[in-house]
């Protein structure tokens, strides 16, 4: 009884103690105490994994305070959990614009790029998963329940947006699953093979993107983002977004 008690108080007292994080995290923020901030913002991140205001505040922290790899990651982070942020999105250009990347594709206006991932993978596979059942169930009601005008335009329109978010996500699923990486050291070797007897064949950057395609052990067989150039290399050298 004691124990369920004492889990029934933690739970409780839980998002106080997250609120308070929180506060202590943007007060020292705006003191300019960055590093402190980022501490702060780490620990609630840790907590809420999937809160990418969370992550986005984490994310200026590392700017802030100079470490351009890690802000990278949790912008990244960020914008794959909520991509129509305007503040996550435009953050992230200019971290990857501090680094001679660029977010929008050469050639696409901002306007389509913007419009194209308003939605994140997540909720298109939900979208996708929610019309298909209303489209599945407005056909049995045309079946079983009569066919009339009313029916009919539920079972278009179910039938229509389905068919709108099922190929969004088709066209979206290609980019969208990369397993993408960023450069955490001063700069990771690609190698032929996946071993350090293997010659280098390049090296890439503190802060630049990568395209994870296969694993193996300790190494990583990467491919430079927007370029036909890959290789392998040390996961250590690498985080996961």
């Amino acid at each position: 009884m004691r124990a369920l008690l004492l889990v029934v108080i933690l739970f409780a007292a839980f998002p106080l103690f997250a609120q308070e994080t929180e506060k202590t995290a943007s007060e020292k923020y705006n003191s300019g105490d960055y590093l402190a901030a980022a501490e702060e913002y780490q620990l609630k991140a840790e907590a809420e994994p999937d809160n990418p205001y969370v992550l986005y505040n984490l994310a200026n922290s590392y700017f802030k305070s100079g470490d351009g790899d890690k802000a990278l990651v949790y912008y990244l982070r960020a914008f794959k959990l909520l991509p129509r942020d305007a503040d996550i999105r435009h953050n992230l250009a200019f971290a990857l614009q501090a680094t001679g990347q660029k977010l929008v594709p050469d050639g696409m206006p901002d306007t389509v790029f913007n419009l194209y991932n308003y939605y994140s993978l997540a909720e298109l596979k939900g979208l996708s998963a929610l019309f298909a059942w209303l489209l599945a169930f407005s056909v049995l009601a045309y079946f079983f329940l009569g066919r009339g005008k009313r029916v009919k335009l539920l079972c278009f329109a179910a039938g229509a947006l389905f068919l709108f978010f099922a190929l969004w996500l088709t066209l979206r699923y290609p980019a969208g699953s990369q397993r993408l990486a960023v450069v955490t050291v001063p700069r990771a070797e690609l190698r032929s093979g996946p071993g350090e007897n293997f010659p280098v064949g390049l090296s890439v950057p503190r802060a630049h993107l990568l395209v994870i395609a296969d694993s193996k052990g300790e190494w990583d067989h990467v491919n430079i983002k927007d370029t036909d150039s890959s290789g392998w290399v040390l996961k250590k050298s690498l985080e996961e977004i």
